[in-house]
């Protein structure tokens, strides 16, 4: 040891003995004022702190590195319990899947095959003339039924609107159906004004009339649910060959049938409730000898007729893809017979694209003409009643 050291070692044992000596007399009150030292837990307790963090952001890297693939090393190659497990389950999930989507394509084609599509909307019976309607304020008791529908096709409408602006549009019509998506975008429609063309024959309406002819609407509105079966049939048949599950095509086709077949409903039953409002005239047998000529009144009630399946199918033959061999095809196939695999024609989502937008339109169309009607459907009458009482040429037209 050396000499420098010497003296550091002799105060360090004064002060030792000391503070022993002061510890230890037994006059002294003042307490040591020497802490005890930390316990094992508390000591190690920063320690653990810090090695769950370590642990935590190594488990998050090693996370990002399996997801973004790893270069190809052994960390997002090698398996694991959970993730053979998971696939397994995907596995399972994707058979059941295609099993109910086969179940649910043979339900519906078997039912369009039955019975018509565009018949009985609603379930209602046609009411025909009532005999003992009372003919009091009959006009506004007819105001508040064009109203009714006036208010549903706004409602339709603006469901087929809000459901285009809640969704993306992808390119792909084969994609898988969900919530989020759409393939048949009518803002677009500018871009196919080449091909509108072959689109004349979808049922339009004149924005100008002031009158809104029910019979024609309810034909028209026929024709909106058969081309929206007849496509989404199509469609679900290809679905069925190559996906096991719907497409968004055929899911957005769906909505647009369920739409169509709710104001085909709405148009059933204005005309039952507007044919509630009226008698039926009986002839009045003459007496001998009168040549005096009376006036002729005009059946009020509104009739409409059912498409059949072969006219249906002769006005469905007008467009491009053929959906009326494209729906025999998908009845024989939902009965179980052998038929070729349906093909994945563009045509299809073409003709789906016009009709949609042809339809949004039938709809605005509809709001607008019935606008026309309710202002003046009253007001006329109470104004020529009121003041000039009906004009000789009117007598001769009715006579």
């Amino acid at each position: 040891m050396t000499a420098a050291a010497r003296p550091l070692d002799d105060s360090r044992s004064r002060i030792r003995s000391s503070g022993s000596g002061i510890g230890s007399g037994s006059g002294s009150k003042t307490a040591s004022t020497r802490k005890p030292p930390p316990s094992v837990d508390r000591r190690r307790l920063p320690n653990r702190i810090w090695s769950l963090v370590t642990l935590a952001l190594v488990m998050c890297q090693l996370q990002q590195f399996a997801h973004s693939g790893g270069g190809g090393s052994g960390v997002a190659a090698a398996p694991t319990p959970g993730s053979l497990v998971t696939n397994t389950t995907l596995k399972h999930l994707q058979k059941r899947s295609g099993v109910n989507f086969r179940a649910t394509f043979q339900h519906l084609l078997n039912a369009s095959s039955t019975h018509l599509d565009w018949e009985n909307t609603c379930n209602h019976r046609p009411t025909g003339l009532s005999e003992k309607r009372n003919k009091t304020r009959r006009c506004r008791k007819r105001l508040t039924i064009l109203q009714k529908l006036q208010k549903q096709t706004a409602r339709e409408l603006r469901g087929v609107q809000g459901d285009d602006k809640a969704r993306i549009t992808v390119d792909n019509m084969n994609a898988l159906a969900n919530k989020t998506i759409k393939a048949l975008d009518i803002r677009k429609i500018r871009k196919y004004k080449l091909h509108r063309v072959h689109y004349r024959f979808l049922p339009r309406l004149n924005n100008s009339s002031n009158q809104l002819n029910l019979r024609h609407v309810h034909r028209d509105l026929q024709h909106f649910v058969g081309t929206f079966t007849y496509l989404r049939n199509a469609k679900m048949h290809w679905d069925l060959v190559n996906l096991q599950a719907r497409s968004v095509l055929s899911d957005e086709l769906g909505r647009l049938r369920k739409s169509a077949r709710d104001m085909l409903c709405s148009v059933e039953d204005v005309i039952n409730l507007t044919n509630l409002l009226y008698t039926p005239t009986h002839r009045k047998v003459r007496p001998q000898g009168s040549s005096q000529k009376k006036r002729r009144q005009a059946q009020p009630a509104v009739t409409f007729r059912i498409q059949p399946r072969p006219v249906m199918e002769k006005w469905l033959q007008l467009f491009r893809s053929k959906p009326v061999e494209l729906h025999q095809q998908a009845t024989l196939a939902a009965r179980g017979e052998d038929v070729p695999p349906p093909p994945d024609s563009p045509n299809l989502k073409l003709d789906a694209l016009f009709a949609k937008y042809e339809f949004v339109q039938y709809l605005k169309s509809i709001r607008v003409i019935l606008s026309h009607q309710r202002r003046d459907l009253c007001k006329v009458r109470s104004t020529t009643t009121a003041t000039k009482g009906p004009s000789p040429i009117q007598i001769q037209i009715e006579s």
